[in-house]
């Protein structure tokens, strides 16, 4: 959180917090809905707390372990209704709650893959924010900036800004480590799994590799579940890093690694979210696979990839655009197929001018492909 409630008034949902700091979000939210509807029978009196209910209630939604990221937008939907009542802006947390709405917001936003919309609402944070340390720096967190500027960097990134991302990226990470020196590994990780993300994209190997490995040594340290389900992306990422400089039998020694750890976590996936952990160890798997001239293998790795993504891109179709362009690159690829080809390289086409830059090496590589099986 950018702020700390416990510091502003006694916290109401100190067993929700609880019970959520123990994985049992469920227990949580159902104390929380229950307070919700207390707090809406108040009025005005209630406003500010419902407020804060709605955005625990959130933040809840959108990271358990089945996260539920479109139910989380509408509560912080009907939490920003009651935030704009008159009886909450003219109160004292005005400001505090509404850089903790909108940061949350940010977040919920770019897991959708509604990445303009999550760097307007990381923008408005950050006005907030910066008028609180102004006006009543005592409520603020010592880090609560870095959740801010990540998810700024992270949606830069994602809007095809590579460069632009990589700034506030380094500051959430030089005021983390300065404010707060090895706490909050999992945020630290996150960085630096960004970071190295747009420096590969930027072409930046070797910076790249140094960030994703210090994110891997990081994790490899944590238990945590959260921890090692970045361990897996820091593994994957550093993969495609590691295949993009011709360091292939690196490459594939670090994705089944990611593998292992996610059937470490969880064995084989089961639910609709365990799936979707694997679509990217997976097609990265196949990338790899591909570039070894094991096209069979890598067929059979992006076939498996597919359908996790296609189910993935009715819920969230931004967010899996470019994945899903990919591994029907790969597919079309390794088995010569002119029809995953050509969807492929519509897709691309389509991402490529909305996003420039961010899709360029795979458009440019599904434009080769098609051009290949129409002279083949």
């Amino acid at each position: 959180m950018v702020w700390d409630p416990g510091r502003v008034q006694q916290d109401p949902l100190t067993s929700a917090q609880r019970l959520a700091s123990l994985g049992d979000h469920a227990g949580a939210l159902r104390l929380a809905r229950a307070l919700e509807a207390q707090y809406a029978l108040e009025g005005d009196d209630g406003a500010t707390m419902l407020v804060w209910v709605r955005l625990f209630m959130a933040r809840w939604l959108a990271v358990q372990r089945e996260p539920d990221r479109p139910a989380a937008l509408t509560v912080l939907d009907t939490a920003e209704a009651a935030w704009r009542s008159p009886a909450v802006q003219g109160s004292e947390l005005v400001h505090v709650l509404g850089a903790e709405l909108m940061s949350l917001r940010s977040f919920v936003l770019r897991q959708l893959g509604h990445a303009a919309e999550s760097l307007a609402a990381v923008e408005q944070a950050l006005d907030l924010f910066t008028e609180l340390e102004q006006t009543a720096p005592e409520v603020l967190s010592a880090v609560g900036r870095v959740p801010l500027l990540l998810n700024r960097g992270a949606a830069l990134a994602d809007l095809g800004r590579t460069a632009e991302s990589l700034t506030p990226l380094a500051q959430a990470l030089d005021v983390l480590r300065t404010t707060a020196p090895g706490s909050h590994r999992e945020i630290e990780i996150e960085l630096l799994v960004l970071q190295g993300t747009s420096l590969t994209l930027l072409g930046r190997f070797a910076d790249a590799e140094a960030a994703e490995t210090e994110a891997i040594a990081l994790a490899r340290t944590e238990t945590d579940r959260p921890a090692r389900q970045l361990l897996a992306t820091a593994l994957t990422n550093h993969a495609s890093t590691l295949t993009r400089t011709r360091r292939l039998d690196e490459a594939l020694a670090a994705v089944g690694e990611a593998m292992d750890v996610l059937r470490a976590l969880d064995g084989e996936p089961v639910t609709a979210a365990q799936r979707r952990r694997w679509a990217m160890p997976l097609s990265t798997e196949a990338e790899v696979l591909l570039a070894q001239g094991r096209r069979a293998d890598a067929a059979r790795s992006a076939r498996l990839a597919e359908p996790i993504l296609r189910e993935y891109a009715e819920q969230a179709p931004m967010l899996v655009a470019g994945s899903l362009a990919n591994v029907c690159l790969l597919v079309g690829d390794a088995e010569d197929d002119p029809a995953y080809a050509a969807e492929a390289f519509e897709r691309l086409n389509t991402l490529n001018d909305q996003f420039p830059g961010r899709y360029e090496y795979w458009w440019r590589r599904a434009g080769e492909l098609v051009a290949r099986l129409r002279t083949s």
